[in-house]
């Protein structure tokens, strides 16, 4: 495990909350790490991990790649997009799953209109804030994250120094420190 994913689990185990600023095409790099970290095997019950997308290609790109890599743990990921089946979604909830990786809205949606279990939620990880915030998902990210408060939050985003998503940022994430990977 490099340096720099090391940096971030410690970070991340000793607060609740981590802003990591890094290009999309690095988020791959450092989010199985974390997750393989944090969620070392597989358990019955709730969700473990949620990671929201801002687009459904996104969490599609993702939910491919967690398959393959979670096949070696014996990990399931389900994915939780717009342009699918609510009702075949749903019910893959509720058989249940360690990850769900799927766009914001639709994560959302199901979280609030379903409830499914939490209690054993360890992650909830926010994918490309900026671009989030451009396709005004703010409501959404701030609404789960309020209602995950036991769980870890981390946040990728691409620009350190975006005021408006600072002052964002500290409406909802109470101590949260920041690593910025894009160095």
């Amino acid at each position: 495990m490099s340096e720099v994913i090391e940096q971030v689990i410690k970070q991340l185990k000793s607060r609740s909350s981590i802003v990591v600023h890094a290009e999309p095409e690095e988020y791959l790099d450092y989010l199985w790490p974390i997750i393989d970290d944090i969620i070392p095997h597989p358990e019955e019950g709730s969700p473990r991990a949620i990671i929201v997308c801002a687009n459904n290609e996104d969490a599609r790109h993702i939910e491919e790649y967690f398959q393959k890599a979670a096949k070696v743990k014996d990990l399931t990921v389900d994915l939780v997009v717009e342009k699918g089946n609510k009702l075949k979604q749903r019910n893959d909830l509720f058989d249940g799953t360690e990850i769900i990786v799927g766009t914001t809205r639709r994560v959302c949606e199901m979280y609030f209109q379903n409830g499914f279990n939490i209690k054993k939620l360890k992650l909830f990880i926010v994918l490309c804030m900026d671009d989030q915030m451009r396709a005004g998902q703010k409501g959404f990210v701030a609404r789960l994250a309020e209602s995950l408060p036991k769980c870890k939050h981390i946040l990728f985003a691409r620009n350190s120094n975006d005021e408006r998503m600072i002052s964002y940022l500290e409406e909802f994430l109470v101590s949260y420190s920041t690593v910025d990977l894009s160095e």
